[in-house]
């Protein structure tokens, strides 16, 4: 009984951290990190 409230202490935790993660996953487009090098041939002609 131990090992059983043990496992579903465990999922419990998992699904938790899993919802957590989906909820503020999508917080929409972020800029690169400060050490990313934009090459300007893949720059859209607009933002030139």
């Amino acid at each position: 009984m131990t090992y059983l409230m043990i496992l579903l202490l465990a999922a419990v935790a998992l699904s938790a951290l899993t919802i957590r993660l989906v909820a503020r996953d999508g917080r929409g487009p972020q800029r690169p990190p400060v050490s990313h090098f934009v090459d300007t041939r893949f720059v859209s002609p607009l933002s030139r």
